[in-house]
C-alpha cells in the first residue's frame, strides 16, 4: 500500500514544500571542491613545470612511495579542512535558516554526522584523484579540467533537470559525481508515493555506495599514475 498526504512522511520536492534540508547548507562544497582540485593538481604539476621532480625523485628513488606520500598529505589536509568547513556550514546554515523563519527538515544525528564526514571525505578523495591525474597528464589545466568534468559537471547535469530522470540516475551511478550521495539528508520511503529524483535531492545509490564509486575512480587513477611515474622519464 502506498499513498501521500498529511499522514505520510514529509519529503522535499513536493507541492507546497517550503522547507529546506541540510544538503542545501552544503552547497558551498562546489567552490571548495574546485579550489581543492586546483591545489591538489598543482601539488605535482608544479614540480614537473619547474623541473623539481628530478630533485624529488633523486632524493627518494622509490617513485611509488613519493606519490603515496603526496596522496597522504593532500588527502589528510583537505579532509581536515573539509571537515571543519562542512561542520561550520551545517551549524551556521541551520541557525541562519531559523533566523529567517525557514523550516529545516530535522535529521537524526547519525545522518548529520554522515553528511559532514562524508563531505570531508568526498573532498579528500577528489584531491587524491586530481593529484593522480596531474601525475598522469603533467599539465595543470588539463588535469583540473578533467577532474571538474568528471565530478562537478555530471552532478550539475544530474540535478538541474536538463536530462530525463533515467539519464540523470545513470549519470549519478557511473560517474565520480555519485559520491554526492553522502549529502542526501532525507531517506526514500517505500510506502510514500513521491518523485525521488536527483533534482529533489535524492540519489540513485546509497550514500556510502555512491562514495565508493569515487574511491574506485581515485584508486584506478592513482594506480595508473604509479605505473606511468615508474616508466616515464622525470
Amino acid at each position: 500500500m502506498t499513498g501521500s498526504g498529511d499522514i505520510a512522511p514529509v519529503v522535499t520536492g513536493q507541492a507546497g514544500d517550503v522547507g529546506n534540508t541540510i544538503t542545501e547548507h552544503l552547497v558551498g562544497t562546489f567552490a571548495g571542491l574546485i579550489a581543492v582540485i586546483v591545489v591538489a593538481t598543482i601539488f605535482i604539476t608544479a614540480e614537473y613545470r619547474r623541473g623539481l621532480i628530478r630533485v624529488t625523485l633523486a632524493a627518494s628513488p622509490r617513485r611509488g612511495r613519493v606519490l603515496a606520500a603526496k596522496a597522504v598529505v593532500i588527502g589528510s589536509v583537505t579532509f581536515v579542512a573539509g571537515l571543519a568547513a562542512a561542520a561550520a556550514a551545517v551549524i551556521f546554515g541551520a541557525q541562519l535558516a531559523h533566523a529567517r523563519g525557514s523550516y529545516v527538515y530535522p535529521v537524526p544525528w547519525p545522518t548529520e554526522l554522515r553528511m559532514v564526514v562524508g563531505t570531508a571525505a568526498l573532498i579528500a578523495v577528489a584531491a587524491v584523484l586530481a593529484l593522480a591525474l596531474g601525475t598522469v597528464l603533467r599539465r595543470s589545466a588539463a588535469a583540473v579540467t578533467l577532474v571538474i568534468v568528471a565530478i562537478v559537471l555530471p552532478y550539475i547535469l544530474g540535478v538541474a533537470s536538463v536530462l530525463p530522470i533515467g539519464a540523470s540516475d545513470w549519470l549519478l551511478r557511473i560517474t565520480p559525481a555519485a559520491a554526492f550521495a553522502v549529502q542526501q539528508a532525507v531517506p526514500q520511503y517505500s510506502q510514500l508515493t513521491a518523485i525521488y529524483s536527483p533534482n529533489a535531492g535524492f540519489f540513485p545509490l546509497a550514500p556510502w555506495v555512491g562514495f565508493a564509486v569515487l574511491c574506485a575512480y581515485a584508486a584506478l587513477a592513482l594506480g595508473l599514475a604509479v605505473v606511468l611515474l615508474r616508466r616515464r622519464d622525470a
